[in-house]
């Protein structure tokens, strides 16, 4: 489904991603896992056209995503969650779901009532401005917007960030069961483990660069990967 090929990804002077090649299929799981500054956001905004490569290919279907701006990668079924949400604060939880929909809005009602059956929470507090929920229901109230467009393939950037043990639980068992219902999901997680468990295939990135790739059960076996990202 998504396929980059020798990407490079720059911040002015700053080399942020360096050649690196990664695949994920449909109907996957596939993680980024990495130290801070390594590249993990900068691959997902690549793929998502808010950052432009400086050289190598991005494909998505088998169509070329290079060039192509950030609202037509949505239009296409890629949608992304960012790190820290970023939900619309002064806006109503509706409202922030119906700005999720603003590509698909014929299947609004539809679409609504599948967030609605993940986050039941979000039904309970639709008429609540964002910034009064706490911080997991924000970060539902994020990966719901996102699949207010009807994504096929779904980016998560740190969706664990910040939260509870049992909220990140709940959110790591939601991400399954969205993957569950035909959703392919690239994730980049700050929980190494949790990823991993979680990932039918996985990648680690250093330094920009790819460094160790595999089935998600294998990596957590790798004496490399316990010591560096699972404290083992």
């Amino acid at each position: 489904m998504l396929t980059l090929r020798a990407v490079h990804a720059s911040y002015g002077p700053i080399k942020a991603v360096r050649g690196i090649d990664l695949e994920v299929h449909k109907g996957e799981i596939v993680c980024l896992i990495g130290g801070n500054g390594a590249g993990k956001t900068t691959t997902l905004m690549a793929v998502s056209g808010i950052v432009k490569p400086d050289a190598g290919s991005l494909f998505f279907k088998g169509e070329c995503l290079n060039g192509v701006p950030a609202h037509e990668v949505v239009r296409r079924g890629i949608c992304q969650v960012p790190e820290g949400r970023r939900i619309f604060p002064a806006l109503t939880v509706q409202e922030n779901l119906e700005m999720g929909a603003f590509l698909r809005t014929k299947d609004f009602s539809r679409n609504r009532e599948r967030v609605f059956t993940l986050f039941p929470v979000l039904k309970d507090r639709k008429n609540q401005l964002g910034g009064t929920l706490s911080g997991g229901e924000q970060q539902m109230l994020a990966v719901g917007r996102a699949l207010m467009a009807n994504p096929s393939l779904l980016l998560l950037d740190e969706p664990s960030l910040g939260l509870a043990p049992i909220m990140a639980s709940k959110i790591f068992r939601t991400i399954r069961e969205i993957n569950e219902e035909g959703v392919t999901i690239l994730l980049v997680e700050q929980n190494a483990k949790a990823a991993l468990k979680l990932s039918h295939r996985g990648y680690v990135i250093e330094n920009g660069t790819i460094a160790l790739q595999g089935r998600g059960a294998d990596l957590l076996e790798n004496e490399e990967v316990k010591r560096a990202y699972l404290g083992e």
